[in-house]
């Protein structure tokens, strides 16, 4: 029995040990080299008036095509795995400004969150919105960056003079991976017109529409009718065709997620992966045993 005891200290020592080492070696956070489907996307925002259209609902209350994009973007941004990246970029008039190139989102969440829910009409620099050219600058823009992100074009597709010709795609067919989100309802909706406090003063008319070159004028026999905007679906349609980007209508972030989630979008990347919590585990049944041998034989 005495024997019997001593070996069992011996273990019980060895054990321990070898427990230790582990232990302190996942203090280090060692890591591996695997095989992982991750994302690279650059959210790109259309920030024009139209985009305050409040043809969405959130939580069952009406919202703006705008919220209703950041929304979606917030939530997507939980479900993308870890070594996911994300940017954001502003579009209006002709150009788009990237606000910054893509983050890891669990390292950076708060910071592309914060940023993200700071996004707002007023940060716009024109009152035009050539959808055409802002999609092209950001295809040209994106393609000079070493990470190759995809990229999400937010768009209602309101042209604004429609009288603009379209101008013609330079650039290689498919050369960013993508989609353009069409936001809206194609149901035809009254601009609010908001202050710069974000206050509302009713809807924008057509004549002041007009007055402005912000919007073009839907054919009325009542110029002091209210201006009314819907998603573009088919002009959207089209430059998605042209561009080699798919198409898709923003329903709902569910849906959102799930498009972003696709394969066709996703990269194979060699990725460091935590092994520390294995060494953890590994140290615990380590400790373990001695004790349940221990059990074992005196049955």
């Amino acid at each position: 029995m005495f024997s019997k005891l001593i070996k069992i200290k011996d273990l019980q020592f060895w054990a321990l040990s070898l427990a230790l080492l582990l232990l302190c070696a996942a203090l280090f956070k060692p890591s591996i080299k695997t095989h992982a489907e991750i994302y690279n996307y650059i959210f790109v925002i259309d920030i024009t008036q139209s985009m305050n259209t409040r043809d969405y609902a959130i939580a069952g209350l009406p919202a703006d095509r705008l919220s209703f994009v950041k929304r979606a973007i917030q939530q997507a941004l939980t479900q993308l795995p870890c070594h996911s990246k994300v940017g954001l970029g502003l579009f209006t008039a002709k150009n788009m400004f990237l606000l910054f190139e893509p983050l890891e989102i669990c390292q950076h969440y708060a910071v592309i969150e914060h940023s993200l829910m700071k996004i707002d009409w007023r940060m716009a620099w024109a009152a035009n919105s050539h959808i055409a050219r802002g999609l092209y600058t950001s295809i040209r823009e994106l393609s000079k960056l070493a990470s190759k992100p995809r990229l999400v074009f937010f768009t209602d597709g309101q042209q604004t003079p429609a009288s603009v010709k379209e101008p013609p795609f330079i650039l290689k067919r498919g050369l960013v991976p993508g989609i353009i989100m069409g936001a809206g309802n194609l149901q035809p909706a009254p601009v609010p017109k908001l202050d710069q406090n974000n206050n509302p003063a009713g809807y924008w008319k057509i004549s002041e529409a007009e007055s402005q070159r912000g919007y073009t004028a839907i054919p009325t026999p009542a110029p002091d009718s209210n201006y009314l905007s819907s998603l573009k679906e088919n002009e959207l349609k089209k430059l998605a065709g042209t561009t080699g980007l798919q198409y898709w209508h923003l329903e709902s972030p569910k849906q959102f997620i799930k498009i972003l989630q696709s394969r066709t979008l996703g990269q194979t990347q060699m990725i460091n992966t935590d092994i520390s919590w294995i060494l953890v585990l590994l140290a615990l049944l380590i400790i373990s045993l001695p004790y349940f041998r221990y059990l074992n034989d005196d049955r």
